[in-house]
C-alpha cells in the first residue's frame, strides 16, 4: 500500500507502464520560503536550481511536485524516455509549468567512483495558488495523468 495520495500513486502507475521505467519516488516542496542562497546547500540538490534562480527563489504560495524515475539499460527505456521528454514538452508548450531534466550525482566521492549508478530524471511540476490545501495541485496531476494515458493510447506507446 502506497502512502502517496491517489493522484500521485495514479500517476506513478501510468510512468511505470512504459517500457524501461524502473522505479519513481515523489515529493511535494514549498517553494516559498527557498531563496537563491538556500540552493547552495545540498539539501536543496535536488530542486530545479535554473528555474528557481530565474526567479530569485520560490514564488508565493507556489509548490514543487516532483516525479524522480530511473530507467533500465535498454532501448525501450530510450524510447519510453523519448516519449516521457516529448510529453513533458508539449505540455510546457500548452502553459503547464512542467519541465524534464537529468539529476545525477558526482562522479566521485570519499567512498568511491559512483559514475553510472546516480543517473535519475526528474519531472518537476510547479503549481502556484496553492493556500489551503494541495487539492488544486493533485487536480493538476490528474489532467496530466490523463493527458499522458491519452497520448500513450493514441501514438501506440509500448507498455509492459
Amino acid at each position: 500500500m502506497s502512502n502517496y495520495p491517489i493522484a500521485i500513486e495514479n500517476f506513478h502507475n501510468t510512468l511505470l507502464r512504459l517500457q524501461g521505467i524502473t522505479e519513481i519516488e515523489s515529493g511535494v516542496e514549498n517553494l516559498e520560503p527557498i531563496d537563491s542562497e538556500m540552493l547552495e546547500l545540498s539539501a536543496y540538490a535536488h530542486l530545479p536550481h535554473a528555474a528557481l534562480l530565474r526567479t530569485k527563489g520560490g514564488l508565493e504560495n507556489e509548490v514543487l511536485i516532483q516525479f524522480e524515475f530511473l530507467i533500465d539499460n535498454s532501448i525501450e527505456s530510450l524510447h519510453s524516455l523519448e516519449f516521457i521528454a516529448w510529453f513533458v514538452r508539449d505540455r510546457a508548450r500548452g502553459g503547464t509549468k512542467i519541465q524534464l531534466r537529468p539529476f545525477a550525482l558526482p562522479p566521485e566521492t570519499p567512498y568511491g567512483r559512483q559514475l553510472g549508478t546516480t543517473l535519475r530524471f526528474h519531472i518537476d511540476l510547479f503549481v502556484d495558488g496553492i493556500e489551503e490545501t494541495l487539492d488544486p495541485a493533485f487536480d493538476v496531476v490528474n489532467d496530466i495523468n490523463k493527458s499522458l494515458n491519452t497520448a500513450i493510447e493514441l501514438y501506440n506507446i509500448p507498455i509492459k
